[in-house]
């Protein structure tokens, strides 16, 4: 089993583990407004999506969990944890060397925004190891998001009118040879 852990202050650790069906039930009813208007707009529940990541090929699926601790009569004991992000790769099922990377998370995350940002793209380098060219779409209504990708090493190559109600959604990718 995968776990890294990262101290962020006294009081809060941050887990990066293998995630566990559970871990979807107990972000699901929590994510930012943007990764569930995705959601919505491909017509799933936030539950359906983050458990099908579980059934696709090749699937790598991860959690990040936030740890937090108190001070009780003079002992640092545990207060309670959660998970804030869910992410991970799939083999495309059409193109061979093709991975999909996908990533939904609360608003939780945003608290850790600097140690987020200084390992993930650690991270998006375990998950590619597999494949030539990572991809997918994201709404363009979802500025943050595509921020993020665009730092992290990710081209935003085209739109595209995509999902039950026919929202534009741009296609990401990034590259082994680019990056």
């Amino acid at each position: 089993m995968l776990e890294t852990s990262y101290i962020i202050d006294k009081f809060t650790i941050i887990n990066v583990v293998n995630a566990e069906p559970m871990d979807a039930l107990s972000l699901s009813n929590r994510l930012r407004k943007h990764d569930l208007l995705e959601v919505e707009s491909m017509g799933k529940t936030p539950l359906q999506s983050l458990m099908s990541a579980f059934e696709l090929i090749d699937s790598e699926v991860y959690s990040i969990i936030e740890i937090k601790f108190k001070e009780e009569e003079g002992n640092v004991v545990f207060k309670e944890s959660k998970v804030i992000a869910m992410f991970g790769v799939n083999k495309c099922p059409h193109l061979s060397n093709y991975g999909v990377a996908w990533m939904l998370s609360s608003c939780d995350l945003e608290n850790y925004s600097k140690p987020f940002l200084r390992y993930c793209r650690k991270w998006i380098q375990k998950i590619q190891q597999k494949y030539e060219v990572l991809y997918n779409l994201v709404h363009c209504q979802n500025a943050q998001g595509i921020r993020w990708l665009q730092w992290c090493g990710f081209d935003i190559k085209t739109s595209k009118t995509y999902g039950v109600n026919g929202e534009d959604f741009y296609l990401f990718i990034r590259e082994k040879s680019n990056v």
